[in-house]
């Protein structure tokens, strides 16, 4: 396994000092595999030397988002292992999410409720707003985390996610006070719900790198992934 790369506190200390208010990450990584066959699960795959559930980690280590926090779910000890050090970095806190077969938003409220219980813990005030990412999108780069923290903080909207060549992907980021209606979402959704009932209270942000949006969810995703990866420069650069 390679070595783990030094993570980015400088921005979170430097929102702290600020005054800025603070953006949490929470990704969902507890999911089944179930479209990649084969009994494979997706986060353990190797990409680049590491697996796959590393990249988005990194990611959002290496971005203003903070604490992150990591639901899991199906073969949790085994992506918690593959986790590596990251696993024991001071900014994350894992959960693990037993209802997680009955779909994504059994997942998200876990890893809300563990959000805020986290702030209580520690007698921080919650934070404001949290983005909400997917395991299997490992080319998201830290700088369109901070985009997206920034446009929230800059136009007021409660809702803000990028688009790839017009049409609206992930992460997404909700303000602290749609958490309530997030934690509601029920079934093997996120919070598509919550996004269509706040249709005009979204901002979007334009995003050239299309290859930020790509999931890894079949066996066909993964390798287009290998090939995104061997013939490119690391999109997280």
């Amino acid at each position: 396994m390679a070595d783990k790369p030094e993570t980015n506190t400088r921005h979170s200390e430097e929102a702290i000092v600020s005054g800025e208010p603070g953006c949490a990450a929470i990704l969902l990584a507890a999911g089944t595999s179930s479209r990649m066959g084969a009994g494979r699960h997706k986060l353990l795959l190797p990409l680049a030397g590491r697996p796959l559930v590393q990249h988005s980690v990194e990611a959002i280590l290496r971005s203003q988002a903070r604490p992150l926090v990591i639901v899991l779910g199906h073969r949790a000890e085994e992506v918690r292992a593959a986790l590596g050090d990251y696993a024991a970095d001071p900014a994350v806190e894992l959960v693990i999410n037993s209802d997680y077969a009955q779909g994504m938003s059994t997942s998200l409220r876990c890893g809300l409720q563990t959000l805020l219980a986290h702030a209580a813990r520690l007698g921080q005030p919650p934070p404001a707003a949290a983005l909400i990412f997917l395991g299997d999108q490992p080319f998201i780069p830290p700088h369109l985390i901070d985009r997206l923290i920034a446009a929230w903080r800059s136009s007021g909207r409660r809702i803000v996610a990028p688009s790839y060549e017009g049409r609206r992907g992930n992460p997404v980021l909700f303000a602290s006070a749609l958490f309530p209606e997030l934690e509601g979402v029920t079934g093997d959704e996120g919070g598509r719900r919550v996004i269509e009932r706040h249709r005009a209270e979204i901002a979007l942000v334009e995003v050239e790198e299309a290859l930020a949006s790509h999931d890894v969810d079949t066996w066909e995703a993964y390798q287009t992934a290998l090939r995104a990866q061997s013939g490119e420069s690391d999109p997280q650069q």
